[in-house]
């Protein structure tokens, strides 16, 4: 018997419809494909959508679009020590901050104990604009990342 509690888990997926910024509903749509992730796999407009979604002492993982952070199509998987460094805190497509609805989340008493940001770059989050090649190649790779790291977050499943 375990005196630990089961680790409880979130992936947000902040995107829109518009160009390369869909491509982390794509990899949510991916991801709950499999009916054990697909409970605590949520696509957002805004990183303050995940405020309320958030439940205290949680592990976190984003997925998101960047543009202009590197080459188009390139994933980089940023810390929580890292993401006040990254382009990605400095440009938002969401109408917010997703360090600053962290920030306000912990205000509100929902603490994260470990936050993984997965940083897709594209090209264009232009309205009308088709996925591009490069962003749609990333997906597969997000995919296995993300099941990666909750294999070792969560490793009976």
């Amino acid at each position: 018997m375990s005196t630990h509690p089961e680790r409880i888990v979130r992936i947000f997926a902040l995107g829109s419809p518009h160009g390369d910024d869909r491509v982390a509903w794509i990899i949510a749509e991916q991801l709950s494909q499999s009916p054990a992730f697909r409970p605590f796999v949520h696509t957002l407009a805004t990183p303050w959508d995940l405020v309320e979604r958030l439940p205290a002492d949680c592990s976190v993982i984003v997925i998101d679009a960047c543009v202009g952070c590197a080459a188009p199509g390139s994933v980089s998987r940023i810390s929580e020590r890292e993401l006040a460094t990254s382009p990605l805190a400095r440009q938002s497509t969401h109408g917010g901050s997703l360090l600053d609805s962290i920030a306000l989340a912990r205000a509100l008493g929902r603490t994260i104990r470990e936050l993984v940001v997965f940083a897709v770059a594209v090209e264009s989050c232009e309205p009308g604009a088709e996925l591009s090649e490069s962003a749609h190649g990333a997906v597969d790779e997000v995919v296995r990342q993300v099941k990666d790291l909750l294999s070792e977050w969560l490793p009976k499943r």
